[in-house]
């Protein structure tokens, strides 16, 4: 009998291939969080810096247009804060959609794969009961008994 091939084999690499690309564009994602949440990170501490500042100087008395360059300057690192905040929030958002397209092309080629095994656990099915049939053939002809063809040939 002839070797096992897969119909489907050229399906199944694409798929393989698929996966691959989306688990590199999930890690991609992924780095690109982690960078986001560095950059919140250090921007919270900047801000947190600039009010301990701010609050210092207040303390101590201060003329108003230190106080107004020392507000101005609280004011644009909490829009630096907000727009890292916002960034890291669409990097989490574009990754859980790499996750899902991911999981996607995971279950896509799984059940490829299920359909894989199966088919060549069938193959394998047959080539056995093809075996088994010239095994049995072979056995009836040794015993000298009539096989089949033998039968037939000696009832015409």
């Amino acid at each position: 009998m002839k070797p096992f091939r897969f119909s489907l084999e050229s399906l199944l690499v694409l798929r393989r291939q698929k996966e691959r690309a989306a688990q590199q564009r999930y890690a991609q994602a992924l780095t690109a969080c982690e960078a986001a949440r560095l950059q919140l990170q250090s921007a919270t501490a900047e801000m947190a810096v600039g009010w301990d500042l701010l609050g210092l100087e207040l303390e101590n008395g201060i003329p108003a247009g230190r106080l107004a360059s020392l507000r101005t300057w609280c004011k644009v690192l909490e829009i630096r804060w907000n727009e890292r905040k916002a960034a890291l929030n669409e990097a989490r958002r574009a990754a859980g959609l790499l996750f899902q397209e991911m999981t996607g092309a995971v279950r896509d080629r799984e059940a490829l794969d299920r359909f894989y095994d199966k088919s060549r656990r069938a193959h394998i099915r047959a080539v056995q009961r093809e075996e088994q049939k010239s095994f049995d053939e072979l056995a009836v002809q040794m015993n000298g008994a009539p096989g089949p063809l033998q039968f037939t040939c000696q009832n015409n």
